[in-house]
């Protein structure tokens, strides 16, 4: 297992550029099954997540050329399976994307049980309902999901969860379904907004991208198109971060600015302030932030509920824990939508940080904390494995962060990255 040995006293400094949004990717990719044009996105990395999906993609029978370092060139021409590659699937959960091009292609799709980071459930509920109110047949038999349709049909649709990967998949249907299909209460991220402008180039016709209500009119085909892929909003955030808790400056080019107010705002209500430049797209961290946590106007402590957007983002949240802990102050911090996301908070304690977990899906943060380096495990989760990472670096001595390896699944070149501003990591196998 990799691990990685981080020394304290480097304040970040320079100029650095987010990796492109994971989850934007993971859904561009999956999008290009439905035509059988050529495809090509750029701005995408080679984070392990990514070479799985093409991977299981290629599996399928599409062919990815890779145009250059972060170019890759898609064509379904010779796709000819419906079935998802068992054991490729079991390592994300997001290869359930493919189901409704697959099931657009050849009218059945099938894959077993996805797996994916370890923060609780995640059911598929809103996912399987919804294809099923458009016209699909469902069936989960020996640990196998089974779609198949004679026919779908546009309809109107409120969803009682706002799920991401639910709204993405009903997108993928309607765009290709005769009619108007409406999708009430939809989820609107950065990454399900970059999917819709993906697809309204291909030729979808989709109104109400970035709002909670989507107006989709199906269309007979969809042609190809070049796409560059988003910056990651959470990348950018983990940035900020560890700018602040170093006492760094840095500054984030091409920093996606139109999708970071409320991460911004966020940061801001934790002593954190930035100054954006949206005609330049850049964020830059001023140095030695002043990092003391907002009360309310009675002068109570500040909560804070991770909720989907446009709230503040359950992956985030973890990043906004570790700032808390370096500011002055409390908080107190709510995550309803990982019922595990939280459990990992005996490794912050190891490095001595004031942190109550109050219940599973809240904690509370105190001032002060006298953050020491200590060997702390990392979970297979991405958000905890981060959270760890910006500890050690305001963590006074050094800190060994074992099983690292979930951070690639994400962030591919993080540690040559830190290590560009002036961070001493040191990446060992």
């Amino acid at each position: 297992m990799a691990r990685l040995i981080v020394q304290w006293g480097r304040p970040l400094s320079g100029t650095v550029t987010p990796v492109p949004n994971k989850n934007s990717i993971i859904k561009l990719l999956p999008a290009s099954l439905l035509t059988d044009d050529e495809v090509v996105i750029s701005n995408v990395p080679q984070s392990t997540d990514v070479m799985i999906l093409i991977q299981i993609m290629e599996k399928l029978g599409s062919k990815v050329s890779w145009l250059d370092d972060n170019t890759v060139s898609i064509n379904n021409v010779w796709v000819s399976s419906f079935s998802i590659d068992p054991l490729l699937s079991d390592k994300m959960k997001a290869s359930v994307m493919l189901l409704a091009p697959l099931l657009i292609r050849f009218g059945r799709a099938e894959m077993p049980t996805p797996q994916g980071c370890k923060l609780g459930t995640r059911p598929l509920d809103v996912l399987i309902e919804w294809m099923i109110q458009m016209g699909a047949q469902y069936e989960h038999t020996q640990g196998t999901y089974r779609l198949s349709h004679t026919g779908l049909k546009a309809t109107e649709i409120w969803q009682w969860f706002p799920s991401v990967t639910g709204t993405e998949n009903l997108i993928l249907l309607a765009v290709r379904v005769p009619g108007q299909t409406i999708i009430y209460n939809a989820a609107c991220e950065p990454h399900t907004q970059d999917l819709c402008h993906m697809l309204v180039a291909m030729g979808a016709k989709i109104e109400g991208i970035g709002s909670n209500r989507l107006v989709i009119t199906g269309v007979d085909r969809l042609h190809g198109c070049k796409r560059k892929t988003i910056a990651d909003h959470l990348d950018v955030g983990w940035y900020i971060a560890a700018a602040a808790v170093t006492g760094g400056s840095v500054t984030i080019r091409d920093a996606g600015t139109q999708h970071m107010g409320i991460i911004i705002q966020m940061m801001n209500k934790l002593g954190v302030h930035v100054d954006v430049d949206h005609h330049a797209n850049t964020i830059h961290v001023p140095r030695n932030q002043s990092m003391v946590i907002t009360k309310t106007v009675k002068g109570d402590i500040w909560r804070t509920h991770a909720l989907h957007r446009p709230l503040l983002p359950p992956d985030f949240v973890h990043t906004c824990v570790v700032t808390a802990l370096y500011a002055d102050g409390q908080a107190i911090f709510d995550n309803l939508f990982y019922e595990y996301g939280f459990f990992f908070v005996q490794e912050l304690a190891k490095m001595k940080a004031n942190i109550i977990l109050a219940n599973p899906v809240t904690v509370i943060t105190t001032w002060p904390n006298q953050f020491k380096g200590a060997h702390v495990m990392c979970p297979d989760i991405l958000q905890a494995a981060y959270w760890l990472l910006i500890a050690a670096l305001g963590a006074r001595g050094e800190s060994v962060l074992h099983s690292i390896t979930p951070l690639f699944r994400r962030f591919p070149d993080f540690v040559s990255k830190f290590t560009s501003l002036g961070a001493a990591i040191e990446l060992q196998e």
